[in-house]
């Protein structure tokens, strides 16, 4: 065996460990890894509807993207 082929199956064999460790952990206490929650009793504004020209405009920036 090579030094490079060695290398390869280390490799895979982290690889199937790291994806077996995460599908089979339990999870975890999501309260860590969220963040505060504020309650507030002061009244929020919704959020507004983008107008027309407002959708012309990302629909224009998405084609300039492709």
């Amino acid at each position: 065996m090579t030094a490079t082929n060695v290398l390869d199956w280390i490799v895979a064999l982290f690889v199937c460990w790291a994806s077996l460790t995460a599908i089979i952990e339990p999870r975890r206490d999501v309260s860590q890894c969220d963040g505060p929650i504020v309650a507030s009793s002061a009244q929020q504004a919704p959020l507004a509807a983008p107008t027309q020209a407002e959708f012309e405009e990302m629909i224009r920036d998405m084609k300039l993207h492709d």
